[in-house]
């Protein structure tokens, strides 16, 4: 597709930006926590497609590069904001269906992950965000993050087993 957007097909670009302008902005929603800051952050990385498309390796996966581009982005802008963490509770739907009585459980069950997922490293939280919130799999989120998959794979085993106990001792409590 990059090929036809070198070539200077508009159709192509359109068809690309459909594709990935969503899940771009959720992506970057996880960094950031503001869907309007997160839409300006995928928009500048799509002019920059426009402008300088000759800049993307037509021999890498697209979804890859774009991946790795939203986070830097995202990454200058925490920087330049001096934020550095993320609440988990931004990256899950805000949406859930729950009865009334339930309802104190589920923000107290936030709390806890919150507070859990700000105490992990850049890292975690990225990998926490590509393979949950993006459903990325093992292989892609190593290109993203341009780490070997076996790191990915002890990544998400860790949080898992940080998470678990989490949830264990919830069910427990309650």
């Amino acid at each position: 597709m990059m090929l036809l957007i070198l070539k200077g097909n508009k159709l192509a670009f359109e068809l690309l930006y459909e594709r990935y302008f969503d899940k771009m902005v959720w992506y970057a929603f996880g960094f950031l926590k503001d869907i309007p800051k997160a839409e300006d952050i995928v928009q500048e990385v799509f002019i920059k497609i426009i402008q300088s498309p000759e800049k993307f390796d037509v021999n890498k996966k697209f979804s890859t590069w774009i991946y790795t581009v939203t986070a830097n982005r995202c990454r200058n802008q925490l920087r330049d904001e001096r934020k550095q963490q993320v609440p988990i509770s931004e990256a899950v739907s805000s949406d859930w269906a729950v009865a009334p009585q339930s309802q104190f459980d589920v923000n107290y069950l936030r709390q806890i992950l919150d507070e859990k997922f700000e105490n992990l490293s850049e890292k975690e939280q990225q990998i926490f965000t590509l393979r949950f919130s993006q459903q990325l799999s093992i292989r892609e989120i190593a290109a993203i993050m341009n780490i070997p998959e076996g790191s990915v794979k002890s990544g998400i085993f860790y949080l898992l087993k940080k998470y678990t106990h989490i949830f264990n001792y919830y069910n427990y409590e309650t």
